[in-house]
Order: structure tokens, then sequence, then C-alpha cells
């Protein structure tokens, strides 16, 4: 798209003219088909924004409304991305705002970036393996969770939702833009070798209590969809299937919650 940038002093924000044209492609980027066309992704909020911007994702638009102006450094930021980014800013008010957003209640602003994409090569150390995970707010709370605990980056296997549905952004609380991941049908060589290859299952007689986590590291740690457990292609693989035992009646946990437990037993 093109834009007819406004020149700006350093302290003034200079905003493009909101056409209906530009209304009509900003919301066009809640459907994952538009996302991909243009490689953007659609990002909700001030925290998210500001991850964003740290791991210098490329900023191409900004909506926000003016109210949010009063907010420290808010105005700041916006000038630094026009000036690093040549990042096209918006004021709207709160029922465009509603259009463009996908929240039931938006934050006031929503930005555009343009998508990153990995290698198996960027992925490092311990990694986190997502097999057919549908739900996105679960995916979102993964990339959090695989931030808050140090790994190297995420593999999505195939069936799993798009990472870059709305969701999985807000969900992630920005952890998304610091992990590299990548997409897959099956787990590439180089990330299997040297790696010990490690299957939650929700039953299996072997209990993570019962092993010794430092010789486990570095791992591919496999979540599966929890209604279908782990695609039963990863044992034909040399694995070990790992589980934490129920201390109470509860027939199972969600993928996040159990993907987090899991961590914190293998990596303090």
């Amino acid at each position: 798209m093109t834009v007819d940038y406004i020149y700006f002093t350093m302290d003034t924000i200079k905003t493009s003219e909101l056409t209906r044209q530009v209304m009509k492609r900003a919301i066009s980027f809640q459907k994952k088909k538009y996302r991909n066309i243009e490689s953007a992704i659609l990002i909700e909020g001030l925290l998210p924004l500001e991850e964003a911007i740290k791991s210098n994702y490329v900023i191409e638009e900004v909506y926000y409304n003016p109210f949010l102006l009063n907010k420290p450094g808010v105005r700041e930021m916006l000038i630094g991305l026009q000036t690093k980014d040549q990042s096209a800013c918006y004021e709207i008010n709160g029922s465009e705002l509603k259009q463009i957003s996908t929240e039931v209640n938006p934050q006031g602003i929503v930005a555009v970036a343009k998508q990153r994409d990995y290698q198996a090569e960027d992925l490092k150390g311990n990694l986190l393996v997502l097999d057919q995970l549908q739900d996105p707010g679960n995916v979102g709370t993964l990339f959090r969770i695989a931030h808050w605990f140090g790994l190297g980056g995420l593999i999505l296997m195939k069936g799993t939702v798009d990472v870059h549905n709305p969701k999985v952004i807000r969900s992630s609380m920005g952890s998304f833009f610091h992990m590299p991941f990548i997409y897959s049908d099956d787990l590439p060589e180089s990330l299997i070798a040297n790696r010990t290859l490690l299957l939650s299952k929700a039953h299996s007689e072997i209990s993570i209590q019962d092993m010794k986590p430092k010789e486990l590291s570095p791992f591919l740690l496999v979540i599966g969809n929890e209604a279908r457990g782990i695609d039963l292609g990863f044992d034909d693989l040399p694995h070990r299937d790992i589980t934490l035992p129920a201390l109470g009646g509860a027939e199972s946990l969600n993928a996040a919650v159990a993907g987090a437990a899991i961590l914190s037993k293998l990596l303090y």
C-alpha cells in the first residue's frame, strides 16, 4: 500500500488519512488468508506492540485512539516509529477501533507489523514442539512459557493453529516477538540430533520424578493436543515418554499448564 507521508518535526505525530480503503485493509487482517497474502501481523494493545518494537519487528501501520497520548511514552513511541520504520499513523475513534480489533474491548491501539521468517538453524538449545494444538490461547501461552523458561524456540507441527492469529499474539503477552519458531510436517533431522526427544503423555508409567533432568538436556519437549494426545508417529523416533504424576482425581491438564509444570521440573 502506498501512503503519502507528511513531514513532521521530532516532537509531532503526523497522521495519515484514514480512508475507507485503509480501514477495509486493516480489518482484513483479522483473517488468516489476508495476513498471509501480505505477510502481516495484527498487534492489539500497548504491551505486545512495545515488545514487537524491542525485537525490531517492522511496524508498518499504527491505529490509535488519541486518549492514549496522555499515557507516558506513547507519543514518543509513535514518533520513533515514524522515524525508524516510516510507520503510517492513523488517529481513530472507539467505533473504528472496534472494527479493526478482534478484542471485545480494544485497548486503544492496534498495529500492523511484518511477519518474520525463521529457519531451523535459528532454533537453539531446549525446544518446545507443539503437536496439533488448536486453541490459540493455549498456543500463545506456550510462547510465553517458552520465553519464561529460556527456551531457544518452538516447532509447530502440522495441524497447529496459525501462530499469527491475533489471540495467539495477545495470549503470549508479547513473548511471541522474542521466540523464533518454524512450521514443520516432520521434525528436522538437524534439530533431533544431539537432543533428547521427550513425549509428554498424560498416562505414561514413567514419571518425571524418576528421571534425572540434567541428563535429558538439551531436549525437544513435545506437547500434544489435549483431546487426542501426541501423534503416534513420534513413537517411531528415539524418545523418552514423560508424565506428571496426578496427585488428585483430575483426568488431565490443558496443554499450557502441562507444559509449564514439566518445564519447571526439567529446568529447576
